[in-house]
């Protein structure tokens, strides 16, 4: 009889298990396909179809280019409450599938309007910026089921102690997709065509399509029975009501908007932050955001493998305050080292927050209201970010453009009062969730240790 040798650490041992391996690795692939198709479309309009007859982007361009973004924000703030009700009624993977089918048609019959030299006709402007919105608008509708699905689903086939592994290695596919995502953009739209860029990201849907498909998740009866159900409103009402009463959804809830706030603050002004108040060149905000995203990654990581046993509320609550005085410490230098030290810094403590979200929203909601709860997390961040962008434009153009002086020592500028208000939102929202969790009585998951050789 010969002695079972352990396993050792593959693959599939760090990512949990076989059917979360099969998750991520779909995930994985259609990040880098949304990360390169969103740069696409952008450059295919502003270079291509919004072009004037001299060569130069049309005076139209910038506002053509707005639609996009419009066209994905909208579906998350019409749909995200109502889409969660039926994730909670339908059977979770047939869901994901569905709608991961559904984004592969409608990327891939974006071809049709790229006037592709392989095709007998061709389109104008009006016919192409047309088909770019409603694809871009249906497809993120699609977007509003299957995330909650995939949550929903990740409960199913991830033990709770898991969780916060399960969602730090998700943070670290998004985050390698945006950063890889954009370098390859421009060389296949370039130097291969729009249409194959189009192309590619339908294939990923394919991909994601077939790793939900290897996952084993049977239909659970709850699902089945929650189809006779008193009715849609009651299902909506119902999870308005539970939300309103969970004081961990609450405070989620809170610094998801405050979150969103301080995040459009800087990415909107912080081109101006780099030249005003950092006194550098203004491509030197390239560099800036690859120090917040080396530290996202890293943050990602860390948080997922870490060794010793956190609770995830201490470790939320910790990553929000550290951001708060972080950014404060941002909106006080001039330097540009100091800086790209506190972005570094500023990129861990946002992975982690991203990362303690979903399993205490999840340790948190009945399984059978989780669609309901996840689908209300997005829009307001959504929300938070949209109106986050408006206020810090308006507030440095207007109100605050005149602010100049000094303070202890300290310049004062409409950017840096801009970036030390929102500072000050993230460590009240901090405080706020310190005092809220503490005294929740639910017990809250922790952050596991690596798995050991041994465990499948």
């Amino acid at each position: 009889m010969t002695e079972k040798v352990a396993p050792s650490r593959s693959l599939r041992t760090m990512l949990i298990n076989r059917d979360y391996a099969f998750l991520w690795t779909g995930q994985a692939v259609s990040s880098l396909g949304d990360s390169i198709y969103d740069l696409t479309l952008i450059v295919w309009i502003a270079a291509s179809i919004a072009r004037a007859s001299n060569g130069q982007p049309a005076a139209w361009a910038p506002i053509a280019v707005s639609g996009v973004l419009i066209a994905v924000a909208l579906p998350s703030l019409l749909f995200g409450p109502i889409a969660g009700v039926f994730v909670d009624r339908w059977d979770k993977k047939r869901t994901m599938l569905w709608m991961d089918a559904i984004r592969a048609l409608l990327i891939a019959s974006l071809i049709l309007t790229s006037n592709a030299s392989f095709l007998p006709w061709k389109t104008g402007p009006i016919v192409q910026l047309s088909a770019i919105y409603t694809t871009v608008f249906l497809a993120s509708i699609c977007s509003q089921f299957f995330a909650p699905a995939r949550g929903a689903l990740i409960a199913t086939i991830v033990p709770q102690e898991q969780l916060g592994r399960a969602s730090g290695l998700a943070q670290v596919s998004q985050s390698i997709a945006m950063i890889m995502g954009p370098p390859l953009a421009a060389p296949v739209l370039f130097g291969f065509g729009v249409q194959w860029a189009l192309l590619f990201n339908a294939l990923t849907f394919l991909v994601s399509f077939l790793c939900v498909r290897a996952v084993h998740s049977p239909t659970s009866t709850e699902e089945v029975q929650k189809g006779a159900s008193p009715g849609f409103i009651h299902d909506f009402l119902e999870g308005l009501s539970f939300s309103a009463k969970s004081s961990v959804l609450q405070v989620l809830f809170v610094t998801i908007i405050v979150a969103s706030l301080g995040a459009g603050a800087i990415n909107s002004l912080m081109i101006f932050f780099v030249t005003q108040n950092l006194h550098v060149s203004v491509t030197s905000v390239g560099l800036l955001d690859g120090f917040f995203g080396v530290g996202v990654i890293a943050g990602s990581l860390l948080v997922s493998t870490f060794s010793s046993k956190v609770k995830i509320t201490q470790l939320f609550t910790s990553a929000i305050l550290g951001f708060g005085i972080l950014f404060l410490l941002l909106a006080r230098t001039s330097n540009i080292y100091i800086a790209l030290g506190i972005l570094l810094l500023l990129g861990i403590a946002q992975a982690t927050i991203n990362i303690a979200i979903v399993p205490l929203a999840l340790g948190a909601v009945p399984r059978e209201m989780i669609g309901r709860a996840l689908g209300t997390l997005n829009p307001l961040g959504v929300l938070g970010n949209l109106v986050s962008v408006s206020l810090a434009g308006y507030l440095a153009s207007t109100l605050f453009k005149n602010i100049h002086g000094s303070f202890l020592g300290f310049a004062i500028g409409p950017i840096d009062t801009i970036f030390t208000l929102a500072a000050l939102l993230f460590l009240i929202s901090g405080v706020y969730a310190l005092i809220q969790l503490k005294s929740d009585p639910k017990p809250t998951p922790t952050v596991p240790a690596p798995a050991s050789a041994d465990e499948a």
